[in-house]
């Protein structure tokens, strides 16, 4: 079963990356914007996460608990409108700037940001895995970006920009839920923070020609993006999570961004010199760090 739970979770993150390959190859097949994907895949993946709590038998006790506690609606609202629409448009817009394995590497600096902000929050010095995990998040990026040449960046300023803000949005969406654990299942959170997520970007951006996202030639990026990286992901990952202890979760969370590093170069023919190649590598490291020394000090003890 242990087994079975790596593989569970290393299939979530290859469905996650596939989502930025595709997201990629959208881009550059369609007319259609990033908030425009962000405003269709957050309506899709709502009804699909709604389908998922149905078929949980859910629906019914999230609603009743829902009704009980109307202040969580607040809490809902904003887990939406501000942390998933904002992490799916700012991550969205650093691929299009850039590309899909500068934007992803870039926007897992996120847990290096939620061990500062919890640090902060419980007034106390990161952990040496942590702080470890910290230090190498922030020189693996400078590496990537820069490429060892301080003086000038070798990746476009908006995909750095946007992904550091995607990392900061991820953030928030691994922090914030935390409150609705035990209350409300997980799936229906997602339903109702995608729905309302979609929402805020519609109002946003009001489209009112989907026609291009079922266009031939970008059906299967569709199917990726809204499918396979959505509902399938999001089931894989939560099996696996249920017999895998946090600190190995957090070693397998390294395969989305370097299996987005290597697709790219196949697919793409995306090129990162030795130093970038370094820098993408600290970041592994660092998403890595604080199960790797948890590791260390179970073993130790």
């Amino acid at each position: 079963m242990h087994l079975i739970a790596i593989l569970l979770v290393m299939t979530a993150g290859i469905m996650w990356a596939g989502c930025g390959l595709a997201a990629q190859d959208f881009f550059q097949k369609s007319t259609h914007d990033s908030m425009d994907l962000t405003v269709f895949r957050m309506f899709c993946a709502s009804g699909i996460m709604l389908l998922v709590t149905i078929s949980k038998g859910q629906l019914k006790d999230s609603w009743r608990k829902l009704g009980q506690q109307p202040s969580l609606w607040w809490g809902l609202i904003f887990y939406g409108a501000v942390g998933l629409m904002l992490m799916h448009y700012t991550y969205f817009a650093s691929i299009a700037a850039g590309n899909a394995a500068a934007a992803t590497v870039i926007q897992y600096t996120c847990p290096a940001m939620v061990i500062l902000w919890v640090s902060f929050q419980k007034r106390r010095l990161p952990l040496a895995g942590e702080l470890a995990a910290v230090v190498l998040a922030i020189i693996g990026v400078l590496l990537l970006v820069t490429g060892g040449d301080v003086g000038r960046l070798s990746v476009p300023a908006d995909c750095v920009y946007l992904g550091l803000a995607s990392a900061v949005f991820f953030a928030i969406c691994c922090v914030f839920p935390k409150r609705f654990i035990g209350v409300l299942d997980n799936s229906f959170v997602l339903a109702l923070g995608m729905f309302t997520g979609a929402v805020a970007s519609y109002i946003i951006n009001p489209m009112g020609d989907f026609s291009g996202f079922f266009a031939p030639e970008v059906r299967f990026d569709i199917f990726w993006i809204v499918v396979l990286g959505t509902a399938l992901s999001f089931t894989c990952y939560n099996a696996g999570l249920r017999f895998l202890p946090a600190s190995q979760a957090s070693v397998t969370a390294t395969i989305e961004p370097a299996i987005s590093v290597i697709a790219s170069y196949f697919i793409f023919h995306t090129h990162f010199n030795f130093v970038q190649g370094f820098g993408i590598l600290l970041v592994l490291l660092a998403i890595a760090a604080p199960g790797i020394f948890e590791n260390e000090k179970t073993a130790g003890e």
